[in-house]
């Protein structure tokens, strides 16, 4: 049996601390695996989420990308479903993990060259983390969905996209003026 998703959605949401545990036994060892199944046995359901994001945040990066992403996503559809019955959650658990989670999830998309599930997910992500108030991936989330674009050949997509981004933003943050060279060539041709 491999790792699925809405089993994992399941068991976080509105499964048993067994059944998260069980969950998280089931994966290959990482280095807070232990401590994770330690948490994941709490009744607290934002304890439970941290010790998911705990396993997803060791497989980010790894060779394994199918697993990340499977993890990366279960974790960001946990969230926003805590999130819809428990509001943020303390210190804003459940927005601030849903925002990583789907930088998580983009990183596993991006090792495997998928752009357009990419947009895609951004395209669901990046307005309700805007709604949920959500701050410390939206830059992180923007640069990739025009980065996605770029890598999509569309150009015209990510100069909109990266016009639209607020001028303070793109003076604080280097990649903007990155993303603005790589479009300069197609400018120039156009």
């Amino acid at each position: 049996m491999g790792l699925d998703t809405s089993a994992i959605v399941q068991a976080f949401t509105v499964g048993t601390p067994r059944d998260r545990q069980a969950v998280l036994a089931a994966l290959p060892a990482t280095m807070t695996r232990d401590v994770a199944l330690q948490l994941a046995g709490s009744d607290e359901p934002s304890i439970a989420v941290v010790a998911l994001d705990q396993v997803t945040a060791d497989c980010v990066g790894s060779r394994d990308s199918e697993t990340s992403l499977i993890l990366a996503l279960a974790c960001y559809q946990v969230c926003r479903q805590l999130f819809d019955q428990h509001g943020a959650g303390p210190a804003q658990v459940y927005v601030n993990t849903a925002g990583r989670s789907a930088h998580f999830a983009i990183t596993a998309l991006r090792s495997n060259g998928d752009y357009v599930a990419i947009l895609n997910l951004l395209d669901e992500a990046l307005p309700w983390l805007e709604d949920a108030r959500h701050r410390s991936h939206l830059t992180d989330l923007i640069v990739a969905r025009i980065e996605a674009h770029l890598e999509l050949n569309r150009h015209d997509d990510a100069a909109a996209l990266l016009a639209a981004v607020p001028e303070d933003l793109r003076a604080q943050d280097l990649r903007f003026a990155s993303l603005r060279l790589r479009l300069e060539p197609q400018t120039q041709k156009d």
